[in-house]
């Protein structure tokens, strides 16, 4: 954990130039050392992820769910740690499932295989960023307003929210359930799971099959 310390500051950098009018930048590290001291904890070199992947998604984790319940942020800010809490999660779903793939054998993506993962995972982070500004919208807050919004917000959402509510109405029961849970209700996947009497690893799961479901739609549109 010691030799580990600057991932807190990093993680705390990255999130705090979104919400430095609402928390101080060391309650924001102190909130990474919390997911630091966890990851040390949980932290098993025999998955094949280093310490420092493994410990990041964490860190910041902790640091989006300390803030949660900390601050009072207005929503268009959560809507994007909301989005990037998601992000966090799927990229540590598909580093997990690539170092057992390794494990297994596989060969390390090259060349055009590496760049088609990165976009894979690119598109699907839009995907994530989208599916939270819609849930904004169904709390009737307007991403199209200028003064809220940036131009990245005002992705193309009139045209786009229509599909993603269907797409995520024909999601299969659990997957929906734990999307409602995530976006709508902002609980982290361990709390979402919990609810659902599934594991975080489960939940995990389910979260990367219902952003893969609907990245097809973010995708068409974009």
């Amino acid at each position: 954990m010691e030799s580990h310390l600057e991932l807190s500051r990093k993680a705390a950098g990255l999130i705090h130039r979104r919400v430095k009018d609402h928390i101080d930048f060391e309650e924001l590290v102190a909130l990474g050392n919390a997911g630091l001291a966890e990851a040390a904890s949980r932290f098993d070199p025999a998955r094949g992820v280093s310490f420092a992947t493994f410990a990041w998604y964490r860190v910041q984790g902790s640091i989006i769910d300390g803030l949660r319940s900390a601050t009072n942020l207005p929503r268009a800010v959560w809507a994007r740690l909301v989005a990037l809490r998601a992000a966090s999660d799927y990229l540590e779903h598909r580093a997990e499932r690539d170092a057992g793939a390794a494990q297994r054998g596989a060969r390390p993506a090259e060349h055009a295989d590496a760049l088609a993962a990165v976009k894979s995972a690119l598109s699907a982070i839009r995907t994530m960023y989208v599916t939270s500004l819609e849930s904004l919208q169904e709390q009737g807050f307007d991403v199209e307003d200028a003064s809220a919004a940036t131009a990245v917000d005002r992705f193309d959402t009139s045209r786009l929210s229509a599909k993603l509510r269907d797409a995520i109405a024909a999601l299969p029961e659990r997957e929906r359930a734990l999307v409602t849970k995530h976006y709508w209700e902002g609980k982290n996947l361990l709390e979402a799971g919990a609810e659902l009497g599934i594991s975080k690893s489960w939940a995990s799961r389910l979260h990367a099959q219902a952003v893969e479901r609907l990245r097809a739609i973010v995708d068409a549109e974009g």
